[in-house]
């Protein structure tokens, strides 16, 4: 519930900083440019389930203990994970616009919008033998590891203004065309995520650039309560690999040569819809003198079901 209530919160400061402001390093002081960041932000907020992931700032608790070792990592660490889950603090953002493609009366045509987030709290790691079914009751224990963290989080949308459609429609409007994944780095992260082999029924496409815009007819789609194969591939063979998706977090299977496995159940019902995968240094769980080191990559995808559109909304 606490995750719910956590991305509940961020869609809403999402939209209020967006009507209130459009950002404080919105380009071009014109009044056609401020006009239109009013009318993107309007867009904006009227697409959570696409522009938010709802996933990467979730307090819900992660296992670790049942998960199978890779090969590769020693047996003998300074402390023995459990659980862990993140508690964010402090969530502040920042937007940047860009437009082009001016048209005959001043307008741009074009807009693409950079939204960032700052996420700041701590990372909590329980190393107790049992771990407690919630995180509040994980506060109480005893054997809790807490290092801070600094995530930045960054999505790009590209909006184009489209004429009006329809009797009575006398203005253009801004609807949103692409989108990008979402990149979440921590302060000096020295984790690397090199790619991301997605694998289903027809389909077999290996990502190598989360913030490379996507149409959104060429977003992922699957098959109803399709099985996806996922193989992620970073720099190290030790590194914790996670896979995020609904309210479930669970560890993928280290498989040799610095590739790490596991399989997202696409669900059944329409909408759009994301995963992540989230890489951790071998330190940040396993060694409580070692800092919080992670990247994570978060993609959107929508159920075969979906209509297919050119522009939302």
């Amino acid at each position: 519930m606490r995750g719910k209530f956590l991305s509940a919160v961020l869609v809403l400061l999402f939209a209020a900083v967006l009507l209130a402001g459009c950002g404080e390093n919105a380009v071009g002081p014109g009044g056609a440019e401020t006009t239109d960041q009013s009318q993107i932000a309007g867009t904006l907020v009227s697409a959570p389930s696409l522009i938010e992931d709802g996933l990467f700032a979730s307090s819900a608790p992660t296992a670790l203990a049942s998960a199978a070792r890779g090969a590769s990592q020693s047996p003998a660490t300074p402390i023995e994970p459990h659980t862990f889950w993140r508690s964010i603090s402090s969530a502040t953002r920042h937007f940047e616009f860009a437009f082009a493609d001016t048209d005959t009366t001043g307008h741009p045509t074009t807009a693409l919008v950079t939204v960032n987030w700052r996420l700041l709290g701590t990372l909590n790691i329980v190393t107790a033998s049992e771990p407690p079914p919630e995180p509040d009751v994980m506060a109480a224990q005893e054997h809790i590891v807490r290092k801070p963290l600094d995530d930045q989080w960054v999505r790009r949308v590209l909006l184009k203004r489209v004429p009006p459609e329809g009797e009575g429609m006398d203005r253009a409007f801004w609807r949103i065309a692409a989108v990008t994944g979402v990149e979440v780095t921590s302060r000096e992260a020295t984790t690397r995520i090199v790619s991301l082999r997605v694998q289903a029924a027809g389909m077999d496409t290996t990502i190598t650039d989360p913030l490379a815009l996507i149409l959104l007819r060429q977003i992922l789609r699957f098959a109803p309560d399709e099985a996806v194969t996922l193989t992620v591939t970073t720099t190290r063979d030790d590194d914790v690999v996670l896979l995020y998706h609904a309210e479930q977090r669970e560890r993928m299977a280290n498989v040799g040569t610095n590739t790490y496995a596991g399989t997202l159940p696409a669900g059944s019902l329409e909408g759009w819809r994301h995963f992540g995968v989230n890489a951790l240094s071998h330190g940040t769980l396993y060694d409580d003198a070692e800092p919080y080191d992670s990247k994570a990559w978060i993609l959107p995808y929508v159920i075969a079901t979906t209509p297919e559109v050119d522009y939302l909304p």
